[in-house]
């Protein structure tokens, strides 16, 4: 029998499972419509069947211009290219995650549900548990589970390139750039994959300029660009003129700052380098739009399978780009970028991913031609 706690959790699960019903109902949009084509005008089917996938939203939610969106964007191309018909909801907060998956779990008709970010690990663990035949996928993740496709990328090769970039930045004569020698990064929530993140990020810095001092803070939410924004102002009256923002919707704050503060910010997942181009010099470029679409691709073929799947600079999964910005790279700086990204995928550098390892990684690795 279940104890009284679990009765009262169960019910708890039930009604926002319900509540987040009606924002599906409410939120399906063009995204939820039935019966897409693909490019022969027929329904990617298993035999006589339309494939129907479903996607468990980060908090922040669609508008972020980031994880959400391209997710969102991966879905919509799969639809256009497979006629799939896939449906999303978007959590309020992570507490909303478990009745998310179970909402579409106990509808018992979605051959895929995907989730997002090792903030939905314990959901995704607890109902996968409980619904051992349904396919589950889940991006930037390693959740080793049966029936589960966990997909994810090196994030500290992701900003390892833009750390460079600040690093050696700083200390140029770029117009935005002061003497002070001080960069920054700033996360949205703390978990362990962003951490490498901010640590891909410093080694980048300290590997072409080890006595850069690295700002670090977090905000606390993917989705509050006022804090984004006066943590950021406080890093550039600190010396900053460089920022790494590793913080979803949060982020867009961080570039206004940038702009506010006539300094310098860094995009992060797709392409962000438009949204300020005079002050995003770059991004570090993940695309996590082809990751969604690459597992309704998969289970389209018939080749989707569980598992743990990362990927990096080598598999061009992960990297940096300066298209779209208006903000000249030197020609130097660029020139060691390109060398040490071909380093990295040749497998002569490899990157620490933890801040235990950092201090000595720092102390053993330092660039040279």
């Amino acid at each position: 029998m279940l104890t009284r706690r679990e009765k009262m959790k169960k019910l708890g699960l039930l009604c926002t499972a319900a509540l987040l019903t009606l924002s599906l109902a409410a939120c399906s949009g063009n995204g939820g419509k039935q019966g897409g084509t693909d490019n022969n005008g027929g329904a990617a089917n298993t035999g006589d069947k339309q494939l129907k996938v479903a996607i468990v939203l980060s908090t922040g939610g669609l508008g972020d211009k980031n994880f959400n969106d391209m997710s969102y964007d991966g879905l919509t191309q799969a639809k256009a290219d497979f006629g799939i018909d896939f449906q999303y909801v978007e959590p309020e907060s992570a507490s909303d995650f478990e009745a998310g998956y179970r909402q579409f779990a106990d509808a018992g008709v979605y051959d895929l549900i995907i989730g997002l970010a090792t903030d939905q690990n314990d959901a995704l663990t607890a109902v996968q548990a409980d619904y051992p035949d349904q396919k589950f996928s889940i991006i930037d993740s390693s959740l080793e589970l049966p029936n589960v496709s966990a997909v994810s990328t090196k994030w500290q090769e992701q900003t390892f390139l833009c750390g460079v970039y600040a690093g050696l930045g700083t200390l140029s004569e770029m117009p935005k750039a002061n003497a002070d020698n001080v960069v920054g990064v700033i996360l949205g929530m703390d978990n362990p994959n962003l951490r490498s993140g901010v640590v891909g990020f410093e080694a980048g810095v300290k590997y072409v300029n080890p006595e850069c001092e690295v700002l670090t803070a977090t905000v606390g939410s993917f989705n509050d660009s006022d804090k984004g924004k006066n943590i950021a102002m406080s890093m550039y009256n600190k010396g900053a003129d460089f920022i790494q923002h590793i913080a979803g919707a949060s982020g867009l704050g961080v570039f206004n700052a940038a702009k506010e503060a006539d300094r310098y910010a860094f995009g992060v997942g797709g392409n962000q380098n438009a949204i300020e181009p005079d002050y995003i010099p770059a991004t570090s470029i993940r695309n996590v739009n082809e990751m969604v679409y690459n597992e309704v691709k998969a289970l389209v073929e018939g080749t989707w399978t569980e598992g743990v799947k990362i990927s990096g600079l080598k598999e061009e999964a992960v990297g940096y780009s300066n298209e779209f910005s208006n903000v000249e790279v030197p020609e130097d700086i660029a020139a060691v970028i390109a060398d040490i990204k071909a380093k990295i995928q040749s497998g002569e550098l490899v990157i620490c991913e933890t801040e235990d390892e950092l201090d000595s990684w720092v102390s053993s690795n330092q660039y040279t031609k």
